[in-house]
């Protein structure tokens, strides 16, 4: 227990240095950051905390729980702000974080852990992840927990434990529906199946682990309902949940989707994946082998599982995340203790990374000057910052691949700690320092302040063609929600002073508007920025 508690302290301040520096050094961005920061924002401002409402209308998207933490975070930090906005996730990533190296220790050794989340920690997903103000951090690490509770209710023969498996579950869904519960759950009984271990799929007592998950959900669902009625029920139960995976409206994407974007938000780790399936496979033996079998269950059902739906996005994977992890960590631990035997399993990966890394650094300073918006973020200047970004991840990348080519024992663990500090590293340093250049061209703080000074005591302002949550989070008013060109010229035909959002490729399309001054504009340099317009 001394060396847990150890490594545990050592793992949370590791994740505090990698996550929660520069939260807020730039702006809310669109889509989701923007969206969900401001339903809090309102949230707090209307006072309706069962229900989600958005511009002043209730937000029939997703359930709450996110919501409620991001306005708690504000609370905390003394005002709903960037920070705030980003804090739920950063602290899910480093408790994620923590769950993995719990579930390495716990499947395959302390070592096992270590290198799992190693992985977890500093594959390119989650450092963004882990500092964007979105929901699925959350969701991973509920998920992770639930996880972490069925695996000791399992390796302990503690059947109560599962039932903390259904109560995170339950908080999962509260942060974003049911994903929070099919995809681990599923995972579970396909893997007990395959093992055909029946006794300990009934002494998961699912029935009443459902009853559980139920009554958590319930427990804001009954009072939600209420408040809204039921055209609410119907959206967040049916067309969010039913219709969104079966019958979706966007998002659409074929089946091998996840296939070919996996490979590259895994990065670097993703070039050991193949290396980690099939030394799982050969190397491992007894209760280890087994555990693996659990982990691949566990990715490739959550795989499939949203493959199915025709409608796809990175994030939806995001909880099968610590399972590729911990693969990454079981594999490299087994080479590790049979080390210099099966070294090239190693060299080829890792110089792999090391050539990419070589010619990303090499090749940012030749081809990156050609990006439209490299002007705004500064031109050459902010070219050669990015590149020096990249030398600690190239420097970590040559070090681990020589480290792979060492006979020497303990190769292993240096090789895979160089590249995870360098990945580590060199993140930290883009969201400290060339993350914010982007707010010059993404953030709609600048037109937000221009259009604050410009309103009059009851003036609106309109937003065309479709609501940009980040002037409302800016702003900190509600708009004209000009949705079509019919309700664009109805706003412009009414009396009183006009002020108008719009985005300018779109506005230039409607023909036969009323006069239009423009007062300001963004520095969006492809042409579908934001200008701020008004009557003559």
């Amino acid at each position: 227990m001394t060396h847990l508690r150890r490594d545990l302290l050592v793992l949370a301040l590791l994740g505090a240095v990698l996550f929660l520096p520069g939260l807020g050094f730039r702006d809310v961005w669109n889509p989701d950051e923007a969206r969900y920061a401001e339903v809090a924002r309102e949230m707090g401002t209307l006072g309706h905390w069962a229900v989600p409402y958005l511009n002043g209308e209730v937000y029939g998207e997703k359930p709450p729980l996110f919501f409620w933490t991001i306005a708690f975070c504000g609370w905390i930090t003394g005002g709903l702000d960037e920070t705030a906005a980003r804090l739920p996730s950063a602290l899910s990533a480093i408790g994620c974080l923590l769950l993995v190296y719990r579930l390495g220790e716990r499947l395959f050794g302390r070592r096992a852990g270590w290198l799992a989340a190693a992985a977890f920690a500093t594959c390119f997903k989650i450092l963004w992840q882990g500092r964007f103000g979105q929901i699925d951090m959350m969701l991973t690490a509920l998920v992770t927990l639930g996880v972490w509770f069925w695996v000791r209710a399992w390796t302990e023969e503690r059947p109560r434990l599962h039932l903390l498996f259904f109560l995170c579950a339950g908080l999962a869904t509260l942060a974003k529906g049911p994903v929070g519960l099919l995809p681990p759950l599923l995972s579970m009984v396909a893997f007990l199946l395959l093992t055909r271990n029946t006794a300990e799929l009934k002494r998961m007592r699912i029935g009443w682990g459902l009853l559980l998950w139920a009554a958590v959900v319930l427990a804001w669902l009954l009072p939600a309902g209420l408040a809204a009625g039921p055209d609410y029920l119907r959206q967040i139960i049916f067309r969010q949940n039913v219709t969104r995976y079966a019958d979706p409206w966007h998002h659409f994407a074929p089946w091998y989707y996840y296939l070919t974007i996996v490979p590259g938000e895994l990065f670097p780790w993703s070039v050991l994946l193949p290396t980690a399936v099939v030394l799982g496979r050969r190397r491992l033996e007894g209760r280890e082998r087994l555990r693996f079998l659990f982990c691949l269950c566990w990715m490739v059902v959550t795989l499939v599982f949203f493959s199915i739906s025709p409608a796809k996005r990175s994030v939806y994977v995001l909880t099968m995340y610590p399972a590729m992890a911990l693969m990454v960590g079981a594999a490299l631990d087994r080479l590790a203790a049979e080390w210099p035997a099966g070294r090239r399993w190693l060299v080829v990966p890792f110089g792999l990374v090391a050539a990419l890394a070589l010619a990303v650094t090499v090749g940012l300073p030749v081809y990156g000057h050609r990006r439209p918006e490299v002007a705004a973020l500064g031109g050459d200047r902010f070219v050669w910052e990015v590149t020096a970004a990249f030398i600690p991840f190239l420097l970590g990348a040559v070090y681990a691949w020589w480290q792979s080519r060492s006979s020497r024992s303990g190769a292993v663990s240096r090789a895979a700690g160089s590249l995870a500090a360098g990945m580590g590293a060199t993140f930290l340093l883009a969201a400290l320092f060339l993350l914010p250049a982007f707010d010059a061209v993404k953030s709609a703080r600048g037109l937000s302040r221009i259009l604050v000074s410009k309103l009059g005591p009851g003036d609106t302002y309109g937003i065309y063609p479709r609501l940009d949550n980040t002037f409302l989070f800016y702003t900190r008013r509600f708009c004209v929600n000009l949705d079509s060109e019919a309700a664009l010229r109805a706003y412009l035909a009414t009396p009183g002073p006009i002020w108008l959002l719009a985005q300018r490729g779109d506005l230039a399309k409607v023909k036969d508007l009323p006069p239009l001054v423009e007062i300001a504009r963004d520095r969006d340099p492809t042409g579908d920025g934001y200008a701020l317009l008004t009557r003559p």
